[in-house]
């Protein structure tokens, strides 16, 4: 099991180096492997995932890596999650904190939109999980640098919110965290065209 873990943290190390010091990377590999027959595995690897997170941001691909690995993860899974939490607690408990249709209308007609509020709400909720979902599939997708899978799921994930915040509208709900979430993803879809740009000009190869 320590074997494993060690081997685990050397694959880390490795990756963390890049493909410009990749034989840097196999003569790590060579030494480990002297250093586990010695029982100094974990600490050998340890020390070598150490260095090499030391060294990513002194290269551009290693700044490259960082900044992919947390735009996927610090900010696109957190989206994700406030997403899905909202679609299972349903709307208003993100959306505008009310249950129903604004309170400037008149009695007949809150009832009027507060009915078709509840037949649409497990429809929008959907919109919201499967935005959630897609950007959970979005921050995968930019780890493996698959631009062309990456920039269609942030389009179609722009494209639920945008149709969630019409229906909200046509609900009398209040829509401007709706349409600050929208504005997230569209910088999203910029920085991911950032990124593609930055990978193409690195000349790296896909995850």
């Amino acid at each position: 099991m320590m074997m494993a873990f060690s081997r685990a943290l050397m694959t880390l190390a490795c990756q963390c180096l890049g493909e410009a010091r990749r034989e840097w990377a196999q003569a790590m590999l060579e030494e480990f492997d002297i250093a586990a027959e010695d029982g100094r595995g974990l600490s050998f690897a340890t020390g070598c995932l150490i260095g090499a997170l030391r060294q990513m941001p002194m290269a551009q691909e290693g700044r490259f890596v960082l900044t992919n690995y947390t735009l996927a993860i610090a900010v696109m899974v957190p989206i994700a999650a406030m997403e899905i939490s909202a679609a299972l607690l349903g709307l208003p408990h993100l959306f505008g904190g009310k249950g129903g249709p604004g309170a400037g209308m008149a009695v007949a007609q809150k009832l009027i939109i507060g009915g078709a509020y509840r037949v649409v709400a497990p429809s929008l909720s959907l919109l919201l999980l499967l935005s959630g979902g897609g950007q959970l599939r979005l921050a995968w997708l930019m780890l493996e640098r698959d631009w062309r899978r990456a920039t269609s799921t942030g389009v179609a994930n722009l494209a639920a919110i945008t149709t969630l915040i019409l229906f909200m509208g046509c609900m009398f709900l209040d829509v401007s965290q709706a349409i600050t979430l929208a504005v997230v993803l569209g910088i999203e879809l910029g920085l991911i065209a950032g990124l593609c740009r930055w990978h193409e000009d690195l000349s790296l190869p896909p995850s």
